[in-house]
């Protein structure tokens, strides 16, 4: 019961509230909403405090509209009203001005119905002219099929693009960390470590040590033990420990 009540006196609060918008204590309704969903349940207090702060809303948004309102009619100035009928001479209300004599029919000219496109013919000897798209397109497949890469433009090509890239220094620090196996005095003839493992023992990234692994001057073998190809932990590298 004691719940019900409070509920209810909110209730008539926010409807005298809602009448009269510019005396509301907003603060004083945020507090009796909060005493009110103090011991009910959270759906009750979901549904509740949902429609309470709507109508809280409203109130103080038709609060703000009379505070402007009324600040709006105090400093808004009133302009000074100015007879014009005695200065209409003064003002300029229409304007016509007539430019056809200053254009002149363009004169027509005759093409051949059949035109040779032009071409030019530069400093060294080649000729630029348009050519038709799709003999363009077949000269270009045509281009690509006669000129196949070798092995040497692949590697050549692939040695350009880590071009920037201290691959080489990479690649060291990959022989130098095998190396340690040996001083060692391992009895294995090789070692294998899978791909994550060696880049965290050398505490460098992935770039750096698969680069350093296919660019380098060390032969080194590549096992996939995974199914998913992208899975750079199913990828093991096997190195020849020297004798």
């Amino acid at each position: 019961m004691e719940i019900q009540q409070l509920e209810l006196d909110l209730w008539q609060s926010l409807e005298t509230a809602s009448r009269f918008p510019e005396t509301a204590d907003l603060r004083s309704l945020c507090d009796a909403l909060e005493q009110t969903l103090s011991d009910q349940s959270l759906a009750e207090q979901l549904a509740v405090a949902g429609d309470v702060l709507v109508q809280l809303s409203e109130v103080h948004a038709a609060r703000a509209d009379l505070l402007i309102s009324r600040w709006e009619r105090r400093h808004n100035p009133t302009e000074p009203v100015v007879d014009l009928e005695e200065c209409v001479d003064l003002f300029v209300q229409s304007l016509s001005l007539d430019v056809t004599d200053l254009f002149e029919e363009p004169e027509p000219v005759q093409y051949p119905a059949n035109r040779k496109k032009k071409s030019f013919a530069q400093a060294d000897g080649s000729v630029v002219g348009e050519v038709d798209k799709d003999a363009l397109l077949n000269w270009i497949d045509q281009l690509a099929i006669e000129q196949p890469l070798d092995e040497a433009q692949v590697a050549e090509q692939i040695w350009e693009l880590a071009h920037g890239e201290n691959v080489e220094e990479w690649s060291r620090a990959i022989a130098r960390y095998f190396s340690t196996f040996v001083t060692q005095k391992s009895c294995q003839s090789h070692i294998t470590i899978s791909l994550t493992n060696l880049c965290h023992a050398m505490q460098k990234s992935l770039v750096e040590v698969w680069l350093g692994l296919l660019l380098g001057d060390k032969p080194y073998q590549f096992y996939q033990t995974s199914n998913n190809f992208y899975d750079t932990a199913g990828i093991e590298i096997r190195a020849k420990l020297p004798h």
